[in-house]
């Protein structure tokens, strides 16, 4: 049975095999039809055939590729890829290292909504990255507004800040209750610190 010819039917069709839903789990299918969706202009298997790419999840991992394809979503608007083509260029992973395109993508990502941006971004003010000054207000606020859409991630890492005393007034107890939602999340780090915490380490594992 031939693929279907309409993007959003060949992203959606990926999707089933990426997850294996009323079919076997089959990512490298899955990989197919999310480019042949791509190279159509659908802007969501543009970013899920970069994070494949990008990961090497299923497919060959390729950081040049994958950065062509987020750049394509990016082109259109979309904050996911914007975000993702940022860490690339952080990292100078399939593009030149650019950091100041890197800060430029991640904080358009961020003000969009995007909460893997926003702790991204955090992270660059708290550690300063990518030429950023150290800025733990501005880390502080990204974060927050990543908890507040109850961003795993975001929880975890202002948990342990606070848990361990990174860059402010330690407070364990808050702290714990961050690590707490984080773990309840999902979030592995997050129960790792809890158990730092238990055994009554000091700083972050």
């Amino acid at each position: 049975m031939p693929p279907p010819k309409d993007p959003g039917d060949l992203y959606v069709l990926g999707g089933m095999y990426f997850q294996g839903l009323t079919v076997p789990v089959d990512k490298e299918k899955a990989g197919v039809l999310y480019r042949m969706s791509a190279d159509k202009g659908n802007e969501d298997a543009m970013v899920r055939l970069g994070i494949m790419l990008m990961t090497g999840d299923g497919i060959e991992q390729d950081y040049l590729e994958a950065s062509k394809y987020f750049r394509m979503a990016a082109d259109r608007g979309n904050n996911d890829a914007k975000y993702f083509l940022a860490n690339l260029y952080s990292r100078g992973k399939g593009v030149d290292r650019n950091p100041v395109e890197a800060v430029k993508l991640c904080l358009e990502s961020a003000a969009n909504g995007c909460t893997g941006a926003m702790v991204e971004i955090a992270r660059w003010y708290r550690d300063g990255t990518n030429y950023l000054d150290r800025d733990l207000a501005k880390c502080m606020y990204w974060l927050r507004k990543a908890c507040d859409e109850k961003y795993a991630e975001a929880l975890y890492e202002m948990g342990a800040m606070y848990a361990f005393g990174e860059g402010v007034t330690k407070d364990e107890e808050n702290g714990r209750i961050l690590l707490e939602y984080a773990a309840k999340y999902g979030d592995e780090d997050a129960e790792e610190c809890l158990k730092a915490l238990d055994e009554g380490r000091t700083e972050r594992p």
